[in-house]
């Protein structure tokens, strides 16, 4: 059994919600020295180790461009302009947040510089922490003490999470500058998940951080306890969920995942044509480790409640429905922005792996049993 498509949900969910009224958007506009009338620039917003297309957009004759989007940033976001050929500029955005980009003068298109925010003036720190370095010719692996340090301090001093998010993505050559998977790196990960435990605890890029931190301890054969931590990480990183099932009763995914249990979280919709394949994997697992303790909470999300109703008769699981007036709240909790997506959740609570295909179920489920 092959699934290999996944599918789309955020702009469908979006588009079953009606109509409401909201504040402007936010918005980054510049100016690109040299740069031809009706060069294309894409504009990508960074999602779960994708970049992924916002729009497309268009230099006039004196190099200006300008995006609006039509909603606030609901999170600190990764954001970046994309030029065939000359690069890429990074910038953060939050809410209404009004970005600048000024790429005239002698910069190149990737030096670029960004205003606007006091987000946007610490990337511009880090781009030329980074930029410096490469321009010595040193990699991620000889980088100087002084320059890492750099990083680091921007990266606690963060209150947006988006900074320390950004941070620990650069890289110098082919490699991570911060490599969750080395311990220097790993405690710089665990102080950028911090950010995100302090100040936005229900942002997603804080539950990726927190994967990739205890991730890396595990492959490093480090313990909680290990005298070598100097930040403190909350490791579970479940955002409840609470919905109700055909029945109209309520259920929590934190309560189900606190009896010591595994726990298969789905997010799927049945109105799907491949929902039938990926169910009957779920069902594999279920039907053999079910009386070892595994356990499933499938939420669903399907517009028309009749049709869902009939589609989860007769599942042996937890089964409950995220309606068009419950928002896509869940899905950006989780950082979901296709489906069918599934996450376990291991003995201890924790989040344990992220599938995303789902022909990888049998093997992932079996290691914890």
């Amino acid at each position: 059994m092959k699934m290999k498509l996944l599918y789309p949900v955020l702009g469908a969910l979006a588009a079953t919600m009606g109509a409401c009224s909201v504040p402007s958007g936010w918005s980054v506009d510049g100016v690109i020295a040299g740069a031809d009338s009706g060069t294309r620039l894409a504009l990508e917003k960074y999602s779960n180790g994708r970049w992924l297309l916002v729009d497309s957009l268009t230099v006039d004759g004196d190099g200006a461009f300008g995006y609006d989007a039509e909603q606030p940033a609901e999170y600190p976001e990764l954001m970046r302009l994309s030029w065939p050929g000359h690069g890429n500029i990074f910038f953060p955005v939050d809410g209404s947040d009004d970005i600048v980009v000024d790429a005239t003068g002698s910069a190149t298109f990737a030096r670029a510089a960004v205003h606007g925010t006091p987000a946007a003036d610490a990337f511009r720190r880090v781009d030329s922490i980074v930029g410096s370095a490469a321009d010595r010719g040193e990699t991620a692996a000889t980088m100087g003490a002084d320059a890492r340090r750099l990083l680091v301090n921007e990266i606690t001093a963060d209150t947006t999470g988006i900074v320390a998010y950004y941070t620990v993505t650069k890289s110098l050559g082919d490699r991570l500058i911060f490599d969750p998977a080395d311990r220097t790196g790993n405690r710089v990960y665990g102080a950028a998940a911090q950010v995100y435990a302090s100040y936005h605890p229900n942002d997603p890029r804080g539950t990726a951080l927190r994967q990739a931190f205890f991730e890396g301890r595990r492959a490093l054969g480090l313990t909680a306890s290990d005298a070598a931590t100097v930040v403190e990480v909350p490791e579970t990183g479940i955002i409840d969920i609470v919905r109700y099932d055909r029945t109209g009763t309520e259920h929590s995914l934190a309560e189900m995942a606190s009896h010591g249990k595994v726990v298969l979280l789905s997010f799927t919709t049945y109105e799907h044509p491949q929902s039938p394949a990926y169910n009957a994997l779920l069902n594999d697992a279920y039907t053999r480790y079910h009386d070892s303790g595994l356990e499933i909470y499938q939420i669903a999300f399907d517009s028309n409640e009749s049709t869902w109703k009939e589609a989860a008769r007769n599942l042996p699981w937890t089964a409950v429905w995220n309606s068009p007036t419950d928002g896509d709240a869940a899905l950006r909790a989780y950082n979901v922005g296709a489906l069918p997506i599934t996450y376990i959740i291991d003995r201890q609570g924790n989040i344990a792996r992220r599938v995303v295909n789902p022909d990888e179920i049998p093997a992932a489920v079996a290691r914890y049993f």
